[in-house]
């Protein structure tokens, strides 16, 4: 009977110490490394003549959105940037979360993001839904981004860029000059597989978030259609002569509300 009692004492125990780590883990992956925003600088082959800070996939909700726009323009602001690029995503949910957002509030934090070259913007999918592109326009526009759809542009002298919508077929890439630091900005980066990138020098995406919870076999699970070959990291998807990929993190969450082992990220290049 005290054997019994004993080895039952050691499974309440053993139960209780496995609940108690399943939930500070979920607490962590919930509500401390979603806030733990770092700053990763790639191992570029070709180095830009410029400093550019890349950031993508806000994913905005209702509940705090200035705020934590906020903080995010306050660290990008803090890198010194000369251009800004931002890879798509600023919404989740549009329909659900649209009414609630403060859309004069999140333009002012866009404006304060300085960089002296400008600031771009493409879509991301989420943006494309439920007709919320026209307002995601409107408002990077409003917070002096210059939105690119399968249109190039010339931030500065030698530095050409091209964005692309998040279903482009990539034509556009082949209208690009044949020197300089060449970038395409593209929201999927599983794209890469077949746009013409021997055009460009380095492609920026987002969109996977690294699986947002990085587990094996689980992160190969969640990871969203167009985000499932080049899920995080430096990547040369067509080989020598093709630009190299960096695929981010991003910044927010979609789908699970958590991050683990997938903190986000800004991107800092030259």
């Amino acid at each position: 009977m005290k054997q019994t009692r004993a080895r039952d004492a050691a499974l309440l125990a053993g139960a209780a110490a496995l609940t108690a780590a399943g939930l500070g883990l979920a607490f962590y992956a919930a509500k401390l490394e979603p806030r733990q925003l770092t700053v990763t600088r790639p191992p570029l082959e070709k180095k830009p003549p410029l400093r550019v800070v890349f950031f993508s996939d806000l994913h905005i909700r209702r509940a705090g959105a200035p705020e934590r726009l906020e903080a995010v323009a306050e660290r990008i602001n803090a890198l010194k940037p000369d251009l800004v690029l931002f890879g798509g995503d600023f919404f989740s949910k549009f329909l659900r979360d649209a009414w609630a957002l403060p859309f004069p509030e999140l333009a002012r934090q866009l404006r304060r993001i300085r960089a002296p070259k400008g600031k771009y913007a493409v879509l991301g999918n989420h943006d494309m839904r439920e007709g919320a592109r026209p307002f995601f326009e409107q408002l990077f526009e409003a917070g002096g981004f210059t939105v690119l759809w399968d249109q190039l542009a010339s931030p500065a002298p030698g530095v050409p860029l091209c964005g692309l919508s998040p279903y482009s077929d990539g034509r556009v890439l082949r209208r690009m000059p044949a020197d300089g630091w060449r970038i395409c900005l593209c929201h999927m980066p599983d794209k890469a597989r077949y746009l013409p990138l021997k055009k460009a020098d380095l492609m920026l995406s987002g969109h996977s978030h690294a699986g947002q919870v990085r587990l094996p076999v689980l992160t190969r699970l969640i990871l969203p259609p167009g985000g499932k070959f080049y899920p995080y990291g430096l990547y040369r998807p067509q080989g020598p002569g093709a630009a190299q990929l960096y695929v981010s993190r991003g910044i927010g969450m979609s789908g699970v509300p958590f991050r683990f082992l997938a903190p986000p990220e800004l991107v800092v290049l030259g």
